[in-house]
C-alpha cells in the first residue's frame, strides 16, 4: 500500500510539473507573441514622421552637373490589413530649391558646363506624394512600391517609388523604423532617398 501511496504521489508530481511548465511554455509564446512585431494584428493605423536625406543623381550646382544630397522630411500614414500587407499615402518634402538636367523637352532654360551646353529644370521645394503597398515577409522587413505625384511650383512630374523600411516596435505601440526609397520621376529626374523616423500605432 505505501509503495502505491508513493508511486500516486510520484505521478502526481510529474503530472504537476508537467503541467506547470506547459503553463510556462504558453505565457512566455503569449509574450513572444505580443513582442515579437506582429503588433499589426491589433493596431491598423499607423501615423509617422521622418528625417531623411535626398540624393539627386542629375542635379545642377555652379553650372556643372552633379549630384546633390538635400535635406527631405516624411509624413505617412499607412493602414494594416494583416500583419503581411497594408498600404498607405507616403508624402516627403525636399527642404531646398534645386536644378536638375533635362532629360526630356520639357520647359527650362539654358545654361554651359564647359564647353557643353544643356538644359535645367527649376524645382522649388517640391512635395511627392504617393499610394504606397507595403509587403512583409518578417516583422522587420517591409517591401514598398507605388505611384504619385511630385509638386512644385515649377512643374508637376508623375513619380513611381520603390522602397524598403526595417521597423522595430517599441513599447506602448510606438515604432522606430529605417527607410530607404528610389523615386523615378517620369521625364525628369531619380533620386534615392534614406532616413530614420518614428510612428504610432493606434
Amino acid at each position: 500500500m505505501k509503495n502505491i501511496v508513493l508511486s500516486l504521489l510520484f505521478f502526481a508530481n510529474i503530472g504537476l510539473m508537467s503541467q506547470t511548465s506547459a503553463q510556462k511554455h504558453e505565457n512566455h509564446d503569449d509574450e513572444i507573441h505580443s513582442s515579437d512585431g506582429h503588433h499589426s494584428v491589433h493596431k491598423k493605423h499607423l501615423i509617422s514622421a521622418s528625417i531623411n536625406h535626398t540624393i539627386i543623381f542629375s542635379g545642377v550646382k555652379d553650372g556643372s552637373a552633379r549630384s546633390l544630397t538635400l535635406p527631405s522630411f516624411g509624413l505617412n500614414y499607412t493602414y494594416f490589413f494583416n500583419d503581411k500587407w497594408a498600404i498607405g499615402l507616403h508624402n516627403d518634402i525636399i527642404l531646398e530649391d534645386f536644378l536638375i538636367k533635362e532629360s526630356s523637352a520639357s520647359e527650362t532654360f539654358s545654361s554651359n558646363e564647359g564647353n557643353e551646353e544643356f538644359k535645367v529644370i527649376e524645382r522649388g521645394t517640391p512635395v511627392s506624394a504617393a499610394i504606397m503597398v507595403m509587403y512583409k515577409p518578417l516583422p522587420f522587413l517591409g517591401l514598398m512600391a507605388g505611384a504619385g505625384r511630385e509638386f512644385s511650383s515649377h512643374k508637376d512630374f508623375t513619380v513611381i517609388r520603390f522602397g524598403i523600411e526595417t521597423p522595430v516596435h517599441l513599447p506602448k505601440n510606438w515604432e522606430l523604423f529605417g527607410v530607404l526609397t528610389y523615386d523615378i520621376n517620369i521625364d525628369a529626374y531619380r533620386s534615392l532617398t534614406y532616413g530614420i523616423g518614428i510612428g504610432k500605432l493606434f
